[in-house]
């Protein structure tokens, strides 16, 4: 089953006018959950393999060059096909905190929020994900090295969805 923006849109302004602090919904393959507050539904399915749906895409921001990283071996590349996730040990997930729809850069054409092999502190803003014409910033988290990014410019995603894998500082 696939859903569409609007209808996204729809799920999130009955959630705004009503007076619950969270909502779920499960159709087949499909399991959306939002919260008021942003915290984790304690029952939440995990997400499908693939997005719902697939919005028109933003052209992607032309990569800057990656800042130089610590370790010997190159980072790896910037974004991976679903199913060709690092598996490194120690790895920590940025996790989406809304539903909607992920940008890597600020603007289209603007230089991306962060690259792999790039070093960020909790407070680093990783992205924005557009819900309802608004925009919210993804704040990283966690300190350390950004590896991988696992979804790409323009993709819709779920609640607690992972964007982002970082090597913690000191790992």
């Amino acid at each position: 089953m696939s859903i569409t923006a609007d209808e996204i849109s729809r799920i999130l302004a009955l959630l705004e006018k009503s007076s619950f602090d969270e909502i779920r919904v499960d159709e087949g393959d499909l399991h959306i959950a939002l919260s008021r507050n942003g915290v984790a539904l304690t029952e939440a399915a995990p997400a499908p393999s693939a997005p719902a749906a697939q919005p028109a895409a933003v052209p992607a921001a032309p990569s800057a060059a990656a800042p130089a990283s610590s370790e010997a071996a190159p980072p790896p590349p910037a974004s991976a096909p679903a199913g060709e996730v690092q598996t490194e040990a120690g790895l920590v997930e940025i996790k989406a905190p809304i539903v909607g729809i992920f940008y890597i850069a600020p603007e289209p054409g603007a230089e991306p929020f962060v690259t792999a092999g790039q070093t960020i502190d909790a407070e680093a803003t990783v992205g924005i994900i557009e819900v309802m014409k608004v925009f919210n910033t993804v704040p990283a988290g966690v300190s350390g090295t950004v590896v991988q990014r696992l979804v790409e410019n323009g993709d819709f995603v779920e609640f607690g969805q992972p964007i982002f894998l970082v090597r913690p500082d000191g790992a």
